[in-house]
Formats: structure tokens, sequence, C-alpha cells
């Protein structure tokens, strides 16, 4: 800024003065200025040597105890800002080089590029509430989903305006002078003199020159990046109080456990070394965000602490989950309740379900559906609904609480280091004749595997080879099959790709994929309905072989 313009403005910010004290402070700061420039200084830098002249103005009005009652009409205001804006940018430009132009025109699109990459933690944000309330039910899921999304979003948005603006201001806008019609207020004259020489004293010394926030363009991308460093470590901090708030309610229930006599020492302690490891890692993040410095010995010491409490405590875990026994089901004591509905069917019908099992019962004309479910604290109820020829087999929770009697169950179990598995959807079993069965499953095979409804699974079967035989024209092999506890042979046929390995008096795994989520044991029709995807030697014998009747996870 040029001395002229500088005591302009001066001039201009004090004229609710005395016209002789103003002309009094103009002539001072014009020998300031002078004397500045005459042990070497530009103009330019003379000037800055002042700072903002709003500042300086506000400065010697508050030393004359003089009160300055602003216009009250922001509308009028804020239009009066944006026509400054518009005046400075286009006096700029007319002065500006295609070159500088072009600079100018890079950094905001650089600006914005940079302000855009701190969408990516909202995102990841936005996806991990998603995932969080997916837990809930229906509609809670969707609203709380729909409030943290607005939030977080809402957030953006507003902190994105406000850092392009205010990066905008400090790069392009340093001279743009925004001043409110000011309403003066009577000036008490009493002692003015004597506080005039007191300003006048006080700014004999002119102010160190003030770094310009943004010198060049490599310290405002430095400034942005940090500014992105610290924006992430805001988001990761926002993540890391909901990771310590779920640690401190686990810790809750450990408390709750050991209370009540379960004794898995080693995973209560590595759930204390995780709390105390997320504290550590909340404090660095807090710290660097309040640029605080952290005490690095004290960091160093907790880290190790925690990390060898983390050790020894998954050490101890490893021994007590050897000596725990697992069980995939829940246990025998809590009583199956079933759900039924009577369906007719006719050839046509296809049943959209994960159907876990069939049922010949030839006194049967129509179609029994059950739902197969364990009480363990919910309320189930069947949700089957019809649209032409196809049948859904859907359910639906209506009351979901927590049984004191389960959680009785389940700690007792703990504390004998027994842990069982409580499935909570529902397995559904179709009843009917011979002929509806047939009809079922061939419909539901035909729809499965179409290339819009195509949806599969795998599961695997052990079978001991007895015989090889090579078809040579066929490009197969016939292989005679047995199971370990069943005495009769089968001849299936298998392509050269997956036989040629296959040995004689070994056992395989049989990988097969299929359409529906119930497949037959017996081996012929699990070879003729199902297509084998892979073949692996094992050594598992007896009970410990893999034979799975059906695929855990089915659509």
């Amino acid at each position: 800024m040029k001395k002229e313009e500088f005591l302009k403005r001066l001039k201009k910010r004090l004229n609710i003065l005395e016209e002789k004290e103003v002309e009094d402070i103009i002539k001072e700061y014009k020998g300031y200025i002078e004397e500045k420039m005459e042990a070497g200084s530009t103009e330019e830098e003379a000037v800055e040597a002042f700072g903002d002249v709003d500042e300086l103005a506000d400065e010697l009005l508050k030393a004359y105890k003089v009160k300055v009652e602003k216009n009250e009409d922001p509308i009028g205001d804020f239009a009066n800002k944006v026509v400054k804006i518009i005046d400075q940018l286009i006096e700029d430009f007319s002065k500006k080089t295609p070159k500088e132009i072009a600079g100018f025109v890079i950094e905001i699109f650089v600006i914005l590029c940079l302000i855009a990459l701190c969408h990516i933690p909202v995102s990841m944000l936005v996806e991990l509430g998603s995932n969080v309330f997916n837990i809930l039910s229906s509609p809670l899921n969707r609203i709380f989903y729909t409030i943290w999304n607005f939030v977080l979003e809402f957030a953006y948005f507003i902190l994105a305006i406000v850092v392009f603006a205010r990066i905008f201001k400090i790069r392009y806008l340093q001279n743009v002078q925004f001043e409110s019609v000011e309403k003066p207020k009577k000036i008490q004259k009493k002692n003015l003199a004597k506080k005039k020489e007191k300003v006048i004293e006080e700014k004999s010394e002119p102010k160190e020159p003030k770094k310009s926030c943004i010198t060049s363009f490599s310290e405002l991308i430095i400034k942005i990046g940090v500014f992105f460093l610290k924006f992430m470590a805001i988001c990761i901090l926002f993540g890391v109080s909901l990771y310590l708030i779920g640690m401190g309610l686990i810790l809750a229930i450990c408390v709750y456990l050991l209370i009540k006599g379960v004794t898995y020492f080693g995973f209560y302690l590595v759930m204390i070394s995780l709390f105390v490891l997320g504290i550590i890692f909340f404090s660095i993040l807090f710290n660097f965000v309040l640029d605080r410095k952290n005490s690095g010995l004290k960091l160093a010491v907790s880290l190790i602490v925690s990390f060898v409490l983390l050790g020894v405590g998954c050490g101890i875990a490893t021994v007590e989950v050897a000596n725990t026994e697992f069980y995939n089901s829940p246990p025998e004591d809590i009583q199956i309740e079933v759900l039924e509905e009577e369906l007719v069917m006719d050839k046509d019908t296809i049943f959209i379900g994960n159907i876990s099992d069939y049922k010949v019962d030839n006194s049967l004309e129509n179609v029994l559906v059950e739902y197969h479910y364990y009480p363990l604290g919910n309320k189930m109820a069947t949700s089957i609904h019809k649209n032409e020829n196809f049948v859904y087999l859907d359910w639906s929770v209506e009351k979901i609480y927590l049984r004191s009697e389960l959680l009785d169950h389940f700690i007792d179990d703990l504390k004998e280091k027994k842990v069982y598995n409580y499935y909570i959807e529902p397995t559904i079993v179709i009843t009917s004749n011979e002929e509806n069965i047939e009809t079922i499953k061939a419909n539901r095979q035909k729809y499965y595997r179409s290339e819009t409804n195509y949806s599969s699974c795998n599961f695997v079967r052990t079978y001991y080879v007895e015989m090889i035989r090579e078809n040579a024209s066929l490009d197969e092999y016939s292989v005679v099959l047995s199971e370990y506890d069943n005495d009769s042979l089968v001849t299936v046929r298998l392509d050269s790709s997956l036989a040629k390995n296959l040995e004689v008096g070994k056992y395989y795994e049989f990988t097969f994929k299929t359409y529906q989520a119930y497949v037959d044991t017996d081996i012929l029709d699990i070879f003729e309905e199902n297509e084998v995807v892979a073949v692996r030697e094992t050594d598992k014998k007896a009970e410990e072989q893999i034979r799975e009747d059906s695929c855990s996870i089915f659509y």
C-alpha cells in the first residue's frame, strides 16, 4: 500500500475526532513513514510496519475513549463489502499480466482440490455411521443415519466455505478495507490535548512489520496442507472418541463379568491395554490440533507399558481360549420355537428365501412353511408375501429385549469355559408331498441360475477314493467314492482337470457351487445338481472331516 492511500484511509477512520487532532496524527505518521524511507525502506515496507489501517485507527480511538456506534444495517453492510471486493478484484486484475492471471486460476484450483480432499475423512465417517446404525432395526437405523449424514455434510460445507473465504481474503483481498457507516457520539474534550500527546508518544515507535500470513504460493500450500492434516485429525478424534466410549462400555461389562466370577483375565488385560492405547492416541491427536507439545518420555513410557500389557494379555488369553469349548449351536436346554404357515402352490410357484431343509409328507396337498428359531430375547413373526408367482419367505422381529435367564445362562457357560453359538436368524423348513418338493427345488434352481438372479454359494463334502477309471474319449474320469461312515460305493463322473491328480486310497475335500441353501446328502444328487469347483486332499479322519449339508450364507 502506498503512503498517500494509507494516510487517506487512516484520516477517514479518524474523522470523528476534531479536525486539529486528526491533522496532528496524520502529520506524525507521515513523518514516521518518511523517516523509514530515508533509512532505506521502500514506501510499501514503511507503510506495512504499522499493520492494518483499521486496527491502528481502532487503537487510536480507543486511547481517546471514543466509542463508535455502527449502523445496524447488516444487509447494506454486506452489500457494501461485496461491492468493494468486486471493485478491488476488477482493479487488481486490470493490472495483472496473462501469466499472473493464469497463476491465480491455478492457485484457486489447487485450493479447491485440497478442500475437496478434506471430504475423504467425512465420507469415511459417514460410512462408519452407516455400518453402526445398521445394527438398529428399521426405521431407527434410517433416521439416525440421515441425521448423522446431514450433520457431517453440513459441518463440512460450512467449514469449507469459511476456510476458502479466509484463504481468499488473506491471499487476494489484503488491500480491501471494509468500513461500516458510523455515527459519531459526543466526544469528551476534557484533557483531550493530554490524550493526544499520550497517543502520539505511544505511536512514536512504529510497529515491527507484520509478517504476511501467506507470502508465497509454496507457503500457501504448506498452510493448507497443515490445515488438511488438522482437519483429518479432528475427524479421527471423533472416531477415537466413539472408540473410547465403546471400550468404556466393554470394560464396564468386563467388570460385571469379573464380579460374577467369569475369569478371563487375559481378555480383561487386553481390553484395558486397548483402552489405554486409545487414550494415548487421543492425547497425541488432541495436542497436535491445539499445537501443544507432547511429553516424549511420558509418551514413550506409556506406549511401552501398554504394549507389554497387551502382549501379556494376548498370551494369557490364548491359553484361556485354548481351554474353552466352542459349540456351533445354542445350548440343548434352550427350546426351539416354531412359527407355521400353510401355503397353496402351483407348478410355477417360486419360493424366494433361505430354505434350510425340505421334508416329505405325502399326506399334505399344500406347502407347510416352518420358521424354527430360538427365543433368545426377541419376538419373531412371519412376513410371507406373494407377487405373481413369487412367494417371498421373509420374517420380522416384533420386539427386541434381553431375557435375564438367558444372560444368567450365558454367564454360567462362561464360568465353565463354554461358548455357544446363539442363532438369531430363523431356519426355514419346507414340508410337502414329494411332487411339490421336487417342483419347488426345480423352480428355485432355474430362478437362481438366471442371469438377473444369479446367486450361489459353496459347500464342502469329504469322500474317500475307492477306484479311478479314465474315459479318454470323453476327457473325464469315472471315480468310485465312499464316505467314512457309509459302506455304499457310488460312481461319479469328474472332468479330467479335477480328477487327474486323485489317488486311490486317500480322502479328498470336494468343494461344490450350489444355487440353493439346502443340498441333499445323497452323493449322486450332490454331483448331479451342483458344480464341483475344487478338489483338495485332506488328512482329517472320522468326525473331523468336513461334511456340510447347506450353505451358511445364501441370498
